[in-house]
């Protein structure tokens, strides 16, 4: 085994976040000789960068990045998925008169452009047959992408977030579990994967410990997750988060990988991605375990 194994984190995915200051990976590693060191990562998508650049072995996204990736080149494996997450949509204001996603054409759309809004987003037009270049789109922050909405500087915003203070005087025309799975993914540098099966098995079970941790102490999860995200959400709103979504890892299989092509059928063809990719390219040639391991 290596004498370190380097795992990125970041706020917007809770898992790793409260494996990032649980213990729980270290003391599944004592007496290995294996040290764990973290990487907060500033902004989620960027995590796959990180993998690219071998600043990172582990990490975890929503299920749009790791297709980016393969198709910039990045040698990645999927490791295990979530569940899907019913979370969020395409908000608009309560005044607007946009009222679905045929609506859309020509309107000004704010997004994490590479992150899974961007496969909400796809998907939602898609359905409404109309193609990305019929809408504006701008990659905001959120904190800044809902001031705009607000304010009327843009009409429409694809988002994880619906906690009904943080988007009061707005309203949803599409929510996420109509069109999309959204589940958080876990990849591995594709060399250490192969290179570390036993220790990458090992970071799966703690991953999943850590969402049987927090599925089971919602309260005190929500507590240390606001400490450790600081971003918008407080301790409350963290529990709500908690509550809403289903908990514990899932090993990759053939309906996942036939949802990833789906896609990154997609995002070539609206010309969100320099080449085709087969996502199958990115799989371990012996799966890992991923069944409910308690903390």
């Amino acid at each position: 085994m290596p004498a370190t194994i380097r795992v990125g984190f970041h706020s917007n995915n809770p898992t790793l976040l409260a494996l990032s200051t649980s213990g729980i990976l270290e003391s599944r590693l004592q007496g290995r000789g294996v040290e764990v060191e973290w990487f907060n990562v500033p902004g989620g998508a960027r995590t796959v960068d990180y993998i690219g650049a071998e600043i990172i072995d582990v990490g975890g996204t929503g299920a749009t990045p790791p297709i980016t990736a393969q198709a910039k080149g990045v040698p990645l494996v999927y490791i295990a998925s979530s569940e899907s997450r019913p979370v969020g949509g395409i908000l608009v204001r309560e005044d607007s008169a946009i009222r679905s996603a045929a609506d859309l054409r020509g309107k000004r759309v704010a997004l994490g452009v590479g992150s899974w809004h961007q496969h909400l987003l796809a998907t939602a037009l898609d359905r409404a047959n109309l193609a990305w270049y019929e809408i504006v789109p701008l990659d905001l922050p959120e904190p800044l992408a809902i001031k705009a909405l607000h304010a009327g500087g843009i009409d429409a915003w694809a988002t994880g977030e619906d906690n009904p203070q943080t988007i009061r005087g707005l309203r949803f025309i599409v929510r996420t579990q109509e069109l999309i799975g959204n589940p958080s993914v876990f990849f591995a540098r594709r060399a250490f994967a192969e290179q570390n099966p036993e220790l990458l098995q090992i970071v799966v079970e703690a991953l999943d410990a850590a969402d049987h941790w927090i599925e089971h102490n919602p309260a005190e999860a929500g507590r240390k997750l606001a400490a450790a995200a600081r971003n918008h959400l407080d301790a409350q709103g963290w529990e709500a988060h908690v509550r809403s979504r289903p908990w514990g890892l899932v090993a990759i299989d053939n309906l996942f990988l036939d949802q990833q092509q789906r896609a990154a059928d997609l995002f070539h063809r609206f010309g969100l991605l320099p080449r085709k990719v087969n996502v199958r390219d990115a799989t371990l040639t012996r799966p890992l375990a991923a069944a409910r391991r308690a903390a």
